[in-house]
């Protein structure tokens, strides 16, 4: 029993220390300094009383006490020379003794224990991985460590990358993370997976974050575990992806549908069209304009963008979605000296949008007589500045705030990078937005629309136009209620509906914000000849819809909102029944407190 409780007591004072280097605690450091000016003052204590004892005072005594401090850290001891002075055999002196020898030896050999430690700490950390909710991160990544320091607080953290890396594996460690490498060969197997503690029809909660810097390999990854969570049987329901880098259209494929395996829920999306819904939340264009006491815009929107690559183009469209308010006009100026081999695409894909609204395209840089010339004779609400180089924003920024130092108001200065935002002095990440948040209203949207089974299995079975269309509906509801002059609170409180005038120009927006969110998708007014057309297939029985046509995409509600009742009426000729088209958008507004009261009791 003694013998046990001997090795017990080692065993955890050993760990202990072992544990205190791989840790990186706030007191590492602390205790290392402590651990060696102890051993130093012991040791010269007991060395000089030991040497005096047996040889008294001289030059002798004093180099072979200094000689044994030093090998004290080397792990040498003198203790037949402590038993022979007077005090040697007392047991708090010994103790004291091979104490300050084990703090010496502690400081000199912290490099190798703290090897040892990080091992042991590593297999305790996979040993707890087999316990509560799993977060799996591929690609170790500035995005995904602050992702990780985000959301590890409810769930371990696992990292996966392709090679092992030294300075990876700090990183992680230093989040209380485990890290694999491998990738795909050695971390999409039945072997990894026991590793980490699933096992068949596991019910804990596993979320994974697919974040390296190539988009096609976070596919892949993602396609490969996926395999290998269908073998174990592993329900759809205790799984999600995020997806970094990939259109929603390529991941569709994941989500589970149907009798089709897959992972329950699924965000997909590029940098850039994260940035640019991250720019409408944090800086949306409506946030520029002053609103009436009717729900009305007093002034109008003008933007300027610097750059016109796929950021740039992102930017463009989301300003589009969400910056057509009822008495305002939207203009966008864009600059960039390449605009005639970086135009085409949208030209081409987006050109109803061009031709509607009042976008710009300059073949000027943001040094150009143009560029300054037009802030000369504009009233800015915002220059966004999207070059694809930080340091060039950072540049272009101090130019336009220093020009602006003379020359009246400045705009809201904004500066969009491949993961970051800055507005103003302020800069945020992607990794400061909750990205698990960012579909709920979404999801909410969809499900009164749907009204199917759940929020979650409508979401799984809804297309990525569909799930685009909902989206942007969410982020719209800030506008209008900014508009309406209440605040959510008070909506929820009863005051809403709001007065008739207020409804009416509400409505109005969501109209003009519908039709922005589909010509910004792609969709062209659909002519007369084509409504005729797809009228008389309608009277000949086909399940047609007239005024919706998804597989050459033309609506034609892409209508002002006084040309509405013109429509209905049209269509009712032909169909016999009694279709308003305005009805839809003020049911929307009408629905705002609905979808905010179901928001906050899915919070809670």
């Amino acid at each position: 029993m003694t013998l046990l409780l001997v090795v017990l007591v080692v065993s955890c004072i050993f760990l202990a220390a072992i544990l205190n280097l791989a840790l990186r605690s706030p007191f590492r450091e602390r205790i290392m300094r402590y651990s060696a000016g102890i051993a130093m003052f012991f040791g010269i204590l007991y060395y000089s009383y030991i040497y005096t004892c047996t040889s008294g005072f001289s030059v002798t005594t004093i180099l072979r006490a200094l000689l044994m401090v030093c090998r004290m850290f080397g792990g040498v001891n003198d203790y037949d020379g402590l038993r022979a002075t007077p005090h040697g055999d007392s047991l708090p002196v010994i103790a004291l003794f091979f104490l300050a020898h084990f703090l010496a030896f502690y400081v000199t050999a912290s490099a190798a224990i703290e090897i040892l430690g990080k091992q042991i700490l590593r297999h305790i950390r996979i040993a707890l991985l087999r316990k509560g909710s799993l977060s799996l991160f591929y690609g170790c990544t500035s995005e995904s460590i602050q992702f990780g320091r985000r959301y590890g607080k409810d769930s371990s953290l696992i990292y996966v990358t392709d090679e092992d890396n030294s300075t990876a594996s700090s990183i992680v460690e230093s989040i209380r993370g485990v890290l694999f490498a491998g990738g795909s060969t050695l971390c999409t197997t039945p072997e990894f997976l026991r590793t980490i503690g699933i096992h068949e029809n596991d019910t804990r909660q596993l979320d994974v974050y697919c974040m390296s810097e190539n988009s096609e390999q976070n596919l892949q990854y993602a396609a490969a575990l996926l395999d290998v969570l269908s073998n174990r049987g592993i329900s759809p329901d205790h799984t999600s992806l995020f997806l970094l880098g990939i259109q929603e259209t390529k991941a569709s494929g994941l989500m589970a549908i149907g009798d089709r395996y897959g992972y329950g829920h699924v965000f997909s999306s590029t940098h850039y069209e994260l940035i640019a819904r991250l720019l409408n939340r944090k800086a949306p264009p409506w946030s520029c304009l002053h609103f009436d006491g009717s729900g009305c815009a007093t002034n109008s929107f003008h933007a300027v963008i610097v750059g016109f690559g796929q950021m740039g183009r992102a930017v463009l469209r989301h300003l589009v979605m969400n910056g057509q308010m009822e008495g305002s006009t939207f203009r966008a100026d864009v600059f960039d000296r390449n605009m005639t081999d970086l135009a085409g695409l949208l030209r081409s894909r987006y050109s109803a949008m061009m031709d509607e609204y009042d976008i710009r395209l300059h073949p000027e840089s943001a040094q150009s007589d143009a560029f300054y010339s037009l802030l000369s004779s504009s009233s800015l609400s915002m220059i966004i500045l999207c070059t694809g180089s930080p340091n060039q924003n950072r540049e272009l920024a101090l130019d336009v705030e220093h020009w602006y130092e003379v020359n009246g108001h400045r705009p809201v200065i904004i500066q969009c990078t491949y993961n970051s935002l800055t507005i103003g002095t302020s800069e945020y990440h992607l990794g400061d937005f909750d990205v698990r948040s960012m579909d709920h209203m979404a999801m909410i949207i969809n499900h009164t629309y749907t009204n199917g089974p759940s929020e979650e299995l409508d979401w799984r079975t809804c297309d990525p136009f569909s799930r685009a269309s909902s989206r942007a509906s969410a982020d719209f509801f800030p506008a209008l209620l900014h508009a309406s002059g209440l605040t959510p609170e008070e909506v929820l409180t009863g005051k809403w509906p709001p007065p008739a005038d207020i409804l009416e120009n509400l409505a109005r927006s969501e109209h003009r914000r519908w039709s922005a969110f589909h010509l910004a998708m792609g969709y062209r007014p659909m002519s007369d000849e084509e409504f005729n057309e797809r009228a008389a297939r309608y009277m000949a029985g086909e399940p047609v819809r007239i005024a919706k046509n998804s597989e050459n995409m033309t609506h034609a509600c892409l209508v002002s909102w006084n040309e509405l009742d013109h429509l209905s009426e049209k269509e009712n000729a032909v169909t016999g029944k009694h279709i308003d088209y305005k009805i839809p958008d003020r049911n929307n507004v009408l629905a705002i407190p609905d979808m905010l009261r179901k928001e906050r009791e899915s919070v809670v």
